[in-house]
């Protein structure tokens, strides 16, 4: 009997510093969970996430997010799923020259989870969340998610993750945009 429910959590948190330009920081919290339906490949979702952006000039947004999904495919080597709903977002944005007062937004919600993987060799997860406003028709939020990681030896593996934000009407005096890359080794121990 396979299982009915699912649950996920992550985190994730970038801090990026160069010479002679400021500080970036970004905070991203997103959690879900699904619930197969009794119709083949089908389920119900529930997301959501806190993000936290110094380069978009967010101080906090708050996505809250449901609907009605579908695995395209599902078995030992990928599992593909797409989403489609309705979403509440909600962004403080910091002070700035130009006051930009909290936005309450009421979006559309197009999600999707990709899972490629060869069993403890290599694994891509990736998820993309395109949000166009419902309550300020013409604007849309795409965030995007990608992690990669392939076994060296042993324990010890290589990584590469990518994350992504953009907004294509912020505030005025706001930047619409934040993304990046970083790249990594990783062991892993203890008991398994």
């Amino acid at each position: 009997m396979r299982e009915r429910w699912s649950a996920q959590a992550s985190f994730a948190s970038n801090l990026s510093l160069s010479t002679g330009v400021t500080v970036s920081t970004r905070n991203a919290v997103n959690f879900g969970a699904l619930h197969l339906l009794p119709w083949n490949r089908w389920f119900y979702s529930g997301l959501g996430g806190f993000l936290q952006s110094s380069e978009q000039g967010i101080t906090l947004q708050s996505t809250f997010d449901g609907g009605i999904g579908r695995y395209l495919t599902n078995s030992d080597k990928a599992r593909v799923a797409v989403l489609g709903g309705a979403a509440f977002q909600n962004t403080d944005y910091k002070q700035a020259t130009v006051p930009a007062n909290g936005q309450h937004v009421a979006t559309a919600l197009i999600y999707v989870d990709a899972k490629v993987f060869k069993f403890s060799k290599t694994n891509l997860d990736a998820t993309a969340e395109l949000l166009p406003a419902l309550s300020n028709p013409g604007r849309v939020r795409f965030n995007t998610n990608a992690f990669y990681y392939i076994k060296i030896i042993g324990n010890l593996k290589w990584n590469i993750s990518f994350y992504g934000n953009w907004d294509n009407r912020p505030p005025p005096g706001f930047s619409g945009s934040d993304y990046g890359t970083s790249s990594g080794v990783s062991w892993t121990f203890g008991l398994k």
